[in-house]
Formats: structure tokens, sequence, C-alpha cells
């Protein structure tokens, strides 16, 4: 089941995707690129999964002060482990 919690913020829900205590990877991509989290984290579920996304994009907004029209395709993809995108998060909504 997929639900737009939001205009940027596209969430699939999977049955494998609710338990407790996963590892989610929270990868960069633009449709032509993609920069790919190796390492990932551990999380207690999907909630917890997308704080920590929304934690990553106000870190990257404090890091990278680039204009938010260079965000303009790119989207926070989180997954876990097997590459299942569990939700998506564009980019140019969120870093004006």
């Amino acid at each position: 089941m997929t639900a737009k919690l939001n205009r940027n913020i596209t969430m699939t829900f999977r049955p494998e995707s609710r338990f407790i205590g996963m590892r989610c990877y929270f990868n960069l991509v633009n449709g032509i690129d993609k920069i790919t989290d190796l390492d990932g984290i551990e999380v207690q579920d999907i909630e917890h999964a997308l704080a920590q996304a929304m934690k990553a994009i106000e870190e990257l907004r404090e890091e990278d002060h680039a204009a938010p029209s260079d965000w303009a395709d790119w989207s926070l993809e989180v997954t876990d482990f097997f590459g299942v995108v569990l939700f998506s998060i564009d980019l140019s909504e969120v870093l004006h």
C-alpha cells in the first residue's frame, strides 16, 4: 500500500517493513544519478526512519547552502536491506 503523506513524501507500506527494528538506507536519487548510503542505520520502526530522514534533510540544509533549484530533481529514498523503497521525500519541496 502506498500513502501520500503530503505533497513531498510518499510512503510505501509493506508487511515486512512494519516489524520492530530494521536497517534503513538513505539514498539521494535524481533519476540519473544515485548517491548510495552503504552503511544505513538501525531504526525502531517506519516512523523512526521518517524522523531520521527529516533530521538528515535538516543537516543537509545546514551543510549545503546551494540554491533550492540545485535540488529540483532530487529525492531522498529510504530503503530497507533488500532495496525496497519504504518512502521517498522530494528535496525540491523541503530544501527551501
